[in-house]
């Protein structure tokens, strides 16, 4: 996985800011008091640095300086909770997808007192950056893609730019393709992305796009199936357009790409398809 160090911000709490805090949430939020912003480059003298690796937060500490961490989400609730043991010096705490996004505080504490405290952002930013088809690009097929899964599947690749994990959790296509994405797949839940865990060719319930990295995504619709080309190349010939709808778990809204697609025809009778993303 790729370690993705995010902006910090260090904070030395003075220790008359736990007043008023409820005991079974000691710690979990400080005031601004004395707050001075620093880069991940410069973290603070307790808690060093902190990085996002995969769907964890990799937390580097000077050894028995405290003996909890406590993280605050941005809504002020307590996201997790931690007891650092004696002489431990790294700390994973699991962030997984199903979190909201927008800045979290770390708040390291000693006998209930707070000791130091920064922030780190975890705010996915997602780009579906290009399309290309199995048939064109077999190599880039998921191990044991059979020959009809090659020549009817696309290669999404899917990056995200931003701060935090996030996973896409369906994939639809509409306009000319060969087979658009049946309204059956919403009706009936279905993901319409190839799930490299199952056996079965069953669909994926959602993909995990880490912060940082670039995954391929596999469509499981068959949307340019050779069996629906040959009614297309004679309807729709140089002129047609589709669109790649991805949607996320972070995303208000979907994820898009406007394609033009034409079905080129030859004296044999083969119809064969190119794809050009729009300007």
């Amino acid at each position: 996985m790729t370690n993705q160090q995010n902006t910090i911000h260090r904070r030395t709490a003075l220790g008359s800011i736990l007043a008023g805090i409820s005991t079974g949430l000691a710690g979990c939020t400080s005031s601004g008091d004395g707050s001075d912003d620093r880069s991940a480059d410069s973290a603070g003298d307790v808690i060093q640095s902190v990085d996002v690796d995969g769907l964890e937060l990799v937390i580097e500490l000077e050894r028995d300086e405290i003996d909890q961490l406590n993280v605050i989400a941005p809504s002020g609730d307590l996201f997790s909770q931690q007891t650092i043991e004696s002489g431990v010096s790294q700390v994973s705490i699991d962030v997984g997808t199903d979190y909201s996004p927008g800045e979290y505080e770390i708040i390291g504490l000693a006998d209930e007192e707070s000791v130091e405290a920064v922030r780190v952002s975890l705010e996915p930013d997602l780009k579906l950056t290009e399309l290309r088809l199995g048939r064109d690009h077999p190599e880039e097929m998921y191990d044991g893609a059979s020959d009809s899964q090659i020549d009817a599947e696309a290669i999404l690749s899917v990056t995200n730019q931003g701060t935090g994990p996030t996973a896409v959790t369906a994939l639809r296509f509409e306009g000319d393709v060969p087979f658009p994405t049946h309204e059956s797949y919403d009706e009936n839940d279905e993901s319409g992305i190839y799930d490299p865990e199952n056996d079965f060719g069953a669909d994926a319930d959602s993909i995990t796009i880490p912060a940082g990295e670039t995954v391929l995504v596999y469509s499981n619709s068959r949307p340019f199936s050779p069996a629906g080309t040959r009614s297309k190349c004679n309807s729709v010939g140089r002129n047609g357009q589709f669109t790649v709808h991805l949607f996320a778990i972070h995303d208000a809204a979907d994820i898009t790409l406007e394609y033009l697609i034409h079905y080129l025809s030859s004296d044999s009778e083969d119809c064969v398809i190119e794809i050009e993303e729009t300007a």
